[in-house]
């Protein structure tokens, strides 16, 4: 199921660069994200790293050259550290549940935020919901119904 979504990701996001010149933070975050809709929890921590990461690179773009490639690895290294230290931190347990703020991946956090830094970063929110939903429903009516098919 992982790869069917992640393909999907890839085919859905390409059809809406395409269409309408907007990236869902890179083309292959619609398909991890539409795999974690139902863990909202893990959806707000990524918001919360990714806009860190974004503001971060803004920050760091006023005092340097950062744009293209630099961009990309600064924002990924970023991203990715802020994303490990989710994992570690932002683990909560409460006596019924487990609220888990932390990110989803290593570094989906960097891909959104490098694209949030290019389109906006409400745009690229805009496009990732809307790709992540399309690619989960697809997903949905590939395994026939199932709203939360086995992994493995």
């Amino acid at each position: 199921m992982i790869e069917l979504s992640v393909t999907l990701g890839i085919i859905i996001s390409l059809f809406f660069i395409e269409k309408f010149g907007m990236a869902a933070g890179g083309i292959i975050i619609p398909g991890y994200i539409a795999l974690q809709l139902t863990t909202i929890d893990r959806l707000i921590g990524l918001v919360i790293i990714t806009f860190i990461t974004f503001l971060l690179i803004k920050g760091i773009s006023k005092f340097t050259f950062l744009f293209g490639r630099r961009q990309m690895v600064v924002a990924l290294l970023i991203g990715t550290i802020l994303s490990i230290l989710s994992h570690h931190f932002l683990v909560f347990n409460t006596p019924n549940s487990t609220i888990e703020l932390s990110a989803i991946g290593w570094v989906i956090p960097g891909l959104i935020a490098h694209w949030a830094a290019k389109q906006g970063f409400v745009k690229t929110l805009a496009m990732i919901s809307i790709t992540s939903v399309i690619v989960r429903l697809l997903v949905i009516i590939c395994f026939m119904g199932e709203t939360l098919p086995k992994l493995y």
